[in-house]
């Protein structure tokens, strides 16, 4: 029987993934970019507290590719006190209804999720828009 050494292979296949994981970490995303040119973000909806409003994703004519999904993320870096607002995330709308009258500022992240051959997941920024948002009584 051969006297086989699986550690130099096995230290190449390391050593190949930290540097893929290195290249995929130094991509820069920078706010406001969007990866589909053009596209956008635009409410829908009486902007009244109590009442829903539709955040509509526009990618100008980008489908999502067989097997990916979109992830959506909503962040309220500004809102008045009082309840957080309810989001129901969902591709191609997210409903938000804002409880409490007043000013928000809302992050939304739109990325497409996903998986590769081998194992582990892959997310692609397809959109970032900062809203702010006017809520009447």
């Amino acid at each position: 029987m051969k006297n086989r050494r699986p550690f130099p292979a096995l230290s190449a296949a390391c050593a190949a993934l930290a540097l893929a994981w290195a290249a995929l970490l130094s991509v820069p995303v920078f706010a406001g970019q969007s990866a589909v040119p053009g596209g956008e973000v635009r409410l829908l909806g009486p902007l009244k507290a109590g009442q829903p409003v539709k955040a509509v994703f526009d990618l100008k004519g980008y489908a999502l590719p067989a097997g990916a999904y979109a992830a959506i993320n909503v962040e309220f870096t500004a809102r008045p006190e009082g309840a957080r607002p309810d989001v129901r995330p969902g591709y191609p709308e997210t409903v938000m209804t804002f409880a409490e009258p007043g000013t928000y500022r809302a992050l939304i992240l739109l990325n497409e999720i996903s998986k590769g051959s081998c194992g582990g997941v892959t997310a692609r920024p397809l959109l970032e828009s900062t809203l702010d948002i006017e809520i009447a009584p």
